[in-house]
């Protein structure tokens, strides 16, 4: 079997496109360990949110199957390998695929060259796994945006990434992947977390009522619905929603789970675009810091 991954793996459509290829193995009659091939061929770009996404469904790929890639390859290739390398994706990825790039080409290209530092623009791609790493990923969040914003304001942005970080692990039940990127000439922060647990639909369904996927993905977001019984839990994507739009009305808050994209806003959420069934949750914020 074949997935080709998309040319842009940039915006939460892009995401859904990819996801939407992974779940088609759930149509077919394909064994674990079983040979999948991972088309890159095409790939030209990845933002945050493409990356995490990435390496969350590779991780679930390459534990369930045996992995054969085919990296990149067009006249533009070195800039979207550049910036897969730039952003620590080949530290983080299975072995399989570090190892498909390693024997397709020059890596050391990418690896020995110098990086500028990028401390306090960049938070590369990392793994989560545990709920002691949340507070050093929130420090490093805090260096990225401290003197750039108010303090008041890089707590609520350590807060928002803190939470969802928390999500992944505690209801989705797998490590979580986030990738945080600051774009100084636009004002902009890009937020992505993505996971490969069991996502929210199937995170409450059993321990909150409700009349469809999509009514359980509003309540997760807007009230105190948790999947932790008898305990008091579920105001964490309640603060994530206020901080991302207490700080600006334009702010994006976009999350992929179950079969469905959305995009949430200060009241609801809208469903973007629905398509099969596959795991994990995918969160992605965009915070225009200009107005």
């Amino acid at each position: 079997m074949e997935l080709n991954v998309p040319k842009k793996l940039e915006s939460i459509y892009d995401v859904d496109t990819w996801i939407d290829r992974c779940a088609d193995i759930n149509t077919t009659n394909l064994l674990p360990k079983e040979k999948i091939l991972i088309n890159m061929s095409k790939l030209r770009w990845v933002s945050p949110v493409g990356i995490g996404a990435l390496a969350a469904t590779l991780q679930t790929l390459c534990t369930q199957y045996k992995i054969e890639v085919l990296i990149p390859d067009h006249k533009s290739a070195d800039k979207v390998i550049g910036y897969m390398e730039r952003m620590d994706f080949f530290k983080i990825c299975p072995q399989e695929v570090k190892r498909a790039f390693d024997r397709s080409c020059d890596m050391s290209i990418y690896y020995d060259r110098k990086r500028t530092n990028q401390q306090y623009t960049l938070f590369e791609l990392r793994k989560v796994s545990s709920y002691s790493d949340v507070g050093p990923l929130q420090n490093s969040v805090r260096d990225i945006m401290r003197g750039k914003i108010p303090r008041n304001r890089v707590s609520d942005i350590a807060s928002i990434v803190g939470e969802l970080a928390n999500n992944s692990i505690e209801h989705g039940g797998t490590p979580c992947f986030p990738c945080i990127q600051y774009y100084p000439s636009q004002k902009k922060l890009e937020i992505a977390i993505c996971d490969y647990g069991i996502g929210i639909v199937n995170s409450l369904k059993d321990v909150v009522k409700s009349k469809s996927s999509h009514d359980l993905v509003e309540k997760a977001i807007f009230t105190n619905a948790s999947g932790v019984v008898n305990e008091d839990r579920g105001r964490g994507l309640i603060e994530v929603q206020e901080r991302t739009f207490g700080w600006s009305s334009i702010s994006e808050f976009y999350v992929r789970t179950h079969d469905t994209a959305y995009q949430v806003s200060p009241k609801k959420i809208k469903e973007l675009v629905t398509n099969k069934y596959y795991m994990g949750t995918y969160y992605y914020i965009v915070i225009n810091m200009s107005e």
